[in-house]
């Protein structure tokens, strides 16, 4: 078993991030026990979701809503209702491990992060998460699976902007990693399972969900 499993802290779930508010999409059965009953939502299918990110955005009273997926209704299809109105942008980017089953992680703007960036024009977004590794840290993967989805916002000018990042596994047989300072990382290192905690620490809560997810993933 990967050193990963070590860091499994939360009931992983879909959700969006609104800087420091948090949108979760669940089954009733993922619902958390400690969930606070103000601030969860069990609607009927008919509802307007698409109008919840824009009042997430300038709802300040909570820090954490939670939706139930209503009967009749997937997560992906209560997803694709709460995306609906917004403007969408795709990025892609890679959890690399070496043969030691150490994890690549990059330091940029005070916080560790994992390679990512932005889906090109016509390009498959696998194609997108290999291409950035690559660029941003100069490692020739190969693509394992697809490990999650995760989603912020962000406005760009008079739009609200959510931009989903699709993660995948990646493996690197050579491991020399050249961080692309252009685009302002600072670092690339190859984290050990004694180090890894620190850096998580240190890192956005999508990243952690990501490794939460893959943690999950190779449970089932």
């Amino acid at each position: 078993m990967y050193f990963y499993a070590r860091i499994f802290r939360l009931q992983v779930m879909q959700k969006i991030y609104f800087k420091n508010r948090i949108l979760s999409v669940c089954t009733k059965e993922e619902v958390p026990p400690i969930a606070d009953e103000r601030f969860l939502m069990r609607p009927e299918a008919d509802y307007n979701f698409s109008a919840i990110p824009f009042k997430m955005e300038n709802n300040t009273l909570f820090n954490h809503l939670t939706i139930e997926v209503p009967e009749g209704m997937t997560e992906a299809s209560l997803m694709a209702e709460l995306l609906a109105g917004v403007k969408r942008v795709y990025a892609a980017g890679g959890l690399i491990f070496n043969k030691e089953g150490n994890c690549l992680m990059i330091y940029r703007n005070g916080v560790w992060d994992l390679p990512k960036g932005k889906k090109e024009d016509d390009e498959d977004i696998a194609v997108t998460a290999l291409r950035e590794v690559k660029e941003e840290c100069g490692v020739t993967a190969q693509l394992n699976q697809l490990i999650t989805i995760t989603h912020h916002t962000y406005w760009l000018n008079q739009d609200l902007v959510v931009k989903s990042t699709y993660w995948y596994k990646m493996f690197a047989d050579k491991t020399d990693a050249i961080p692309q300072t252009e685009e302002g990382i600072e670092k690339c290192e190859w984290v050990t399972a004694e180090d890894l905690d620190y850096r998580l620490a240190n890192t956005y809560p999508s990243i952690v969900d990501v490794f939460n997810c893959l943690n999950k993933n190779d449970k089932e």
